[in-house]
Order: C-alpha cells, then sequence, then structure tokens
C-alpha cells in the first residue's frame, strides 16, 4: 500500500516538473522571435518558400514593398514593418487564410491583422495607375496566331463572381443563377493577359449588358480610344470600337447584339386583356404573398406560388376566370419587366436615363402610360433587384481613400469624463450662439419693416403738402390727385423722383387719367 503511494507521488511530481519544463520553454520564445522566426519561414529563406506563401519572388516582393512605401504612401510602425505588413497581406489573399489563423502564425491580435491589412489595402489602390496596364489596340502587321485575325482589338472583357458574405436582407439582391452569393466583377483584359480596368462591387444578378453600361457612363469609368477598329463583343470576347468617331453610348449596343440572341419558349398564347381592376387585384395578391412567411423567400416566392395566386385572385374577382398558367404567370412576369426597367431608370447609377426609355428593351409599351403600381411593387420586388450602389472604379476609391485620410485627425487622444463634459459644454454654448444670432436677425427683420411703414407713412403725409405747395390747382383737384397718387406705391415713388419743377406737368397728366376728356 504504501508502495504503490509513494509511486503515485513520484509519477505527479515528475509529471509537474514536465509541465514546468515545457512552460518555460514556450515562454522562452517571445512574440518578436515568434514573428520574425514565422516571417523568415515564409518568404526571407528561399524564392519557392516566398512563392508558395506570398505568390510572388523575393525580387518581386521588394519591388512591391518599394512601390508601397513610396507611392503607396505606406507607412510602417514600431510595432510592424513594412514587410511583415505586405508579406501577411498577400498570405491572406493568396490563401483565403482567416484572421483567426494569421493571428496564430504572426502572434498578432485580430483587431491589429484586421487594420493593417486595410493599410495595405488602401496603398494597393493608390497604385492602381501603375498596375492597371494601358490598352494598346492590335497593329495590322501583327504575327500573334491568336490575335492577328482581330485589327484594332483592344483586348477582352469578362464578368467573374466572387462569394461574398452579406446581411440577410441583401441576399436576394447578391444571389446569382446558380444559387451562390456572389458579388460580380467587371474585368478588361489586355492581350498579353495584363488588367486595364477593373469594376467590382455589382450584386450577382446584375445583367452583364447592365454592368457595362454602368462603366462606360462613370465619371472614372472605362475609357475607350476614339480612333480603332474592331469588333465588340461581351462574355469573354474581344473589346473594342469600330469607326474613328462612333460614341460611348454605342458600345453597349454592339456588345448586346454580337451576343448570341436569347432563344424564346413557344408559349400558348394568353388571349386575355387584362383590366386596371384586375392590375390592381394582382398586386394586392402579390403584397399578401410577400408578408406571408409561408410564401416568401430569398429567390421571390416558393413553389406553387402561382397556384396559390389563383386562389387569391378568385376570391377577389370571382367572374374573372384568370388561370394561373398562363394568364397570371404571363401578367407577372410582364409587371416584374416593367418594374425594373422603371427602378433601372430612376436609378442614376445604372447609366440610363429618361432618354433611353425608347432604346431601353423592358420598357416597350410604357411611354405616355402611366404605372400605379411602383410603390406596392417596390415592396415585393424592391430587395430582389441589383442596383449596384457598392461599385465603385479604383480611381473612386483612392478619391474616397484621400478624402477620409484629410478627415482623420492629426494625432489621437482617449478621452476622459472631463473631455466629454467639456465637449457638451461646448455644443451647449454653440447652440446658444445659434440661438442668439437667429433672434438677432429676426428683431433687425422686423426693425426693418416698422421703419419702412413708417418712412412710407410720412411720406405719404407729405404728398399733400407738396401738391399745396403747387397753389395753381383748387382744393378738389389736389384731393382728387393725392387719392389717386396713393392707390399705387409705384406712382407715390415717381412723384418723389420726380424734381419740383416736373411735378407740375405729373399732376395734369394724373388729372387726366381721373378726368379723361
Amino acid at each position: 500500500m504504501l508502495l504503490s503511494l509513494a509511486m503515485v507521488l513520484a509519477i505527479k511530481r515528475r509529471s509537474a516538473r514536465l509541465r514546468r519544463s515545457i512552460s518555460y520553454a514556450y515562454h522562452a520564445l517571445s512574440r518578436y522571435n515568434i514573428r520574425s522566426i514565422n516571417i523568415n519561414e515564409m518568404s526571407f529563406d528561399s524564392d519557392r518558400q516566398c512563392v508558395d506563401n506570398c505568390r510572388m519572388d523575393r525580387r518581386s516582393l521588394s519591388k512591391l514593398c518599394y512601390l508601397l512605401t513610396t507611392r503607396g504612401k505606406l507607412k510602417g510602425n514600431r510595432n510592424m514593418s513594412i514587410n511583415e505588413l505586405v508579406i501577411s497581406f498577400l498570405h491572406i489573399i493568396a490563401h483565403n487564410v482567416k484572421n483567426r489563423v494569421l493571428k496564430r502564425q504572426t502572434a498578432r491580435s485580430g483587431e491589429t491583422i484586421s487594420r493593417q491589412f486595410h493599410l495595405v489595402l488602401n496603398s494597393i489602390m493608390r497604385l492602381h495607375n501603375i498596375l492597371l496596364k494601358k490598352s494598346e489596340p492590335i497593329l495590322e502587321n501583327c504575327t500573334d496566331d491568336r490575335w492577328k485575325w482581330f485589327k484594332g482589338c483592344l483586348g477582352a472583357l469578362d464578368e467573374t463572381y466572387i462569394n461574398v458574405n452579406v446581411p440577410a436582407n441583401d441576399k436576394p439582391r447578391y444571389r446569382t443563377r446558380k444559387g451562390e452569393i456572389a458579388t460580380n466583377v467587371l474585368g478588361v483584359c489586355t492581350p498579353n493577359m495584363q488588367f486595364s480596368y477593373v469594376l467590382p462591387g455589382w450584386e450577382g444578378s446584375a445583367a452583364d449588358g447592365r454592368v457595362l453600361r454602368d462603366a462606360i457612363s462613370r465619371r472614372n469609368g472605362l475609357k475607350i480610344p476614339q480612333e480603332v477598329k474592331g469588333t465588340t463583343s461581351l462574355n469573354g470576347g474581344k473589346f473594342s470600337m469600330e469607326g474613328k468617331s462612333q460614341k460611348m453610348s454605342n458600345v453597349v449596343e454592339n456588345v448586346e447584339s454580337s451576343m448570341p440572341p436569347k432563344i424564346k419558349r413557344k408559349t400558348q398564347s394568353t388571349k386575355h386583356l387584362w383590366t386596371k381592376q384586375e392590375d390592381a387585384a394582382l398586386v394586392d395578391c402579390l403584397v399578401e404573398l410577400s408578408k406571408d412567411s409561408a410564401w416568401k423567400s430569398e429567390n421571390g416566392f416558393r413553389t406553387g406560388y402561382l397556384v396559390h395566386l389563383e386562389k387569391l385572385m378568385a376570391a377577389k374577382l370571382p367572374s374573372s376566370s384568370l388561370k394561373a398558367n398562363p394568364h397570371i404567370e404571363s401578367r407577372y412576369k410582364l409587371l416584374k419587366r416593367q418594374f425594373y426597367a422603371i427602378t433601372e431608370m430612376l436609378n442614376h447609377n445604372s447609366g440610363f436615363g429618361w432618354n433611353d426609355v425608347e432604346n431601353h428593351p423592358a420598357a416597350i409599351g410604357l411611354r405616355n402610360k402611366e404605372f400605379p403600381h411602383l410603390d406596392d411593387l417596390m415592396f415585393v420586388w424592391g430587395k430582389d433587384h441589383a442596383t449596384g450602389a457598392n461599385a465603385e472604379t479604383p480611381a473612386d476609391a483612392v478619391e474616397e481613400i484621400n478624402l477620409c485620410d484629410e478627415e482623420k485627425p492629426t494625432t489621437k487622444k482617449r478621452k476622459g469624463k472631463a473631455d466629454d463634459a467639456l465637449d457638451d459644454l461646448v455644443g451647449e454654448i454653440h447652440k446658444y450662439a445659434i440661438a442668439v444670432t437667429e433672434a438677432n436677425e429676426e428683431m433687425k427683420g422686423i426693425s426693418t419693416y416698422f421703419k419702412k411703414q413708417t418712412d412710407s407713412g410720412d411720406r405719404k403725409m407729405k404728398i399733400y403738402d407738396e401738391l399745396i405747395e403747387l397753389s395753381e390747382f383748387s382744393e378738389q383737384e389736389i384731393m382728387d390727385v393725392g387719392e389717386h397718387i396713393l392707390k399705387d406705391e409705384h406712382k407715390i415713388d415717381n412723384f418723389f423722383a420726380l424734381p419740383k419743377a416736373f411735378r407740375r406737368n405729373y399732376v395734369i397728366k394724373q388729372l387726366n387719367e381721373i378726368h379723361p376728356k
């Protein structure tokens, strides 16, 4: 018994010594050593390690750090060097590394990693003039087997989807036709695979032509040389302009005309003329269906909603005899198409204007016609339609970054309770000063008004004194002329503006108006 107890105690003491040695060995490596070891292993040991972790060799990494420092305004601090900032950024975007994973590798807090990531990202955006290359057309003497057939072509453009996480309310607008939540990115490449233009931020459900219209209509948007020739297409096709004086708006028409035509399915003709009463009833049913969580889904409505709409329509209009297919289905598609066309023209970011109504494919039949259900249908489809509000070009992003940098204070200081109290006092004093200024302005206006009234009354009383000085007129004539002049402020001003030598003729003129011959 005693022997077994002694063995247990010996084992516990040994395990305690092992724990103390392991803990001591771990803490012997400071955070600084851990960071330096990891950064050196990731990039500076060899070009192979640098390419594996940062997707570029050590020479390219040094050039990028130099550009970010000199042109991108990136600055290190006493805790993180330029190399560590850039390597962490490249490792995140190259391998889609999560914040919680990288903070273990670099011995940093998650907040520090996130803040420094955005700092490097802003510096990268400032290099867009260097990183985005200028497009040059294919020459007539081009010998490239792939591009010699496209004389004057500038390159190729296409869109790609990048998966993103968005709030639940915005998911319908970001859902693609394959059901993924993604953002739409338009990219233009030169023949040697160098990017010349990028427009990210459009929701995944946006059409290709709509994104292209937005890119061309932006102030810092897609610029195309005027004196080039070639073909224009989308979906990975060649991209240029035909003619020497072609307008930017014609590019989209060329792109859309070069797309493969949509195959229309043969559907049975509805042969039903919808009345205003039936349209209003259908819109009411759609609003009622949108409020019902059992039928509303992220993609619109759940399967079988047309049959349910038929029942709701039958309850509202028993004598209409409208069927789910084809009557309600075709009308539903028409209203949805017209609603999207109107909201697209109302949205200034979309590149459309009111002059494009005739050219908009979905606006056929809307000219000089009312659409009274816009507000109600906004509740039904308003959140499902891409708007492009978050899309911005690199130049727009740099302008916003510079504006934010100018608004930031130069020095940061923690505020205490005394500072908060002082800010509140300054705010109250400012409000009091504004109120006093407004009161002074009101008093000044009131005094000016009364002064004008007093001056006007004095002038009216003075008219008869001036008329009496003209002794050649009778009392009755003076009373008639004074009453006639006092009826019009303009005549009062004219009377006092005339020299006394001309007032006699003015009075005679007024008497002729009072007693015409």
